[in-house]
């Protein structure tokens, strides 16, 4: 025998008790009295955090190397992969929740690390679709709201909207919610499919002169799906707002629609 298996042969004989057999400590099993179970930390964003953009990057760590990560942002769970890091576009106004889990190559999960924020992104007054994402199958549908976004004594508002007719077609447009607790509201709607544009005129009218502040929809549109692929839905640049008045309220930012077709 060489004096490397002997050496090897006397280490197991004063590793093992009598009538045990010898087995290396494995950190990730649990019945190891050093087991340390899966930990995941959120580093980004901060819990609470108002972020002033769409597109966000969220990091997280975990407590061992080689774990698996799953990450959910407000409902739907991602696949479970090795990254520590994502980034995730077009993410809509207002609150949300982040929540990462992480995962030993045993199977163990850790508990569910989440944080809520709020996504602050337009500046107001504005014009917007919501969500700013849709993702759909080829031959669906989709509806988007219009939503006037931090506005201030609204009376009125005229926009066109531009798509490829080739991609996309207006199935049908509607009136918001807006202007409909303060007076008569009044709503008209111009689709020329041949073209693609959509035009809408909307305004409130009753006695006291009404308009609407806050954010809200003011049109709702019903978006037919005709090709596959990342399918833009955008305003022409000319929009307007017009108070009780008939002034010219200043819009300071449009987002555009985005249908993202599988």
């Amino acid at each position: 025998m060489s004096r490397k298996l002997l050496l090897f042969a006397v280490l197991l004989l004063f590793a093992c008790e009598p009538g045990q057999e010898f087995t290396p400590e494995n950190p990730l099993d649990p019945n190891n009295p050093d087991y340390v179970a899966p930990e995941v930390t959120i580093l980004s964003p901060a819990g609470g955090a108002v972020v002033e953009e769409s597109s966000i990057i969220f990091s997280w760590m975990g407590n061992e190397t080689d774990m698996l990560y799953r990450y959910r942002l407000d409902s739907v769970w991602s696949d479970w992969d090795l990254s520590e890091m994502i980034t995730i576009d077009y993410i809509d106004e207002g609150e949300h929740g982040f929540a990462v889990q992480s995962s030993y190559v045993t199977g163990d999960t850790s508990a569910i690390e989440s944080i809520a924020f709020t996504v602050d992104a337009v500046e107001g007054p504005a014009l917007m679709f919501y969500p700013r994402r849709q993702v759909t199958s080829q031959g669906s549908s989709v509806q988007f709201q219009i939503l006037a976004e931090e506005v201030y004594n609204v009376a009125g508002a005229e926009f066109t909207i531009l798509f490829d007719p080739t991609e996309l077609q207006i199935n049908s447009a509607a009136a918001g919610t807006a202007f409909g607790d303060y007076g008569e509201v009044i709503f008209i709607s111009d689709i020329d499919n041949s073209s693609g544009s959509l035009t809408i005129s909307t305004a409130v009218w009753g006695e006291n002169s009404p308009s609407f502040s806050g954010t809200s929809d003011i049109a709702l549109i019903d978006v037919q799906v005709i090709k596959q692929g990342n399918l833009t839905i955008s305003f022409d640049g000319l929009e307007i707002m017009k108070d009780p008045s008939n002034n010219d309220i200043t819009i300071n930012d449009t987002v555009d629609g985005l249908v993202v077709v599988e």
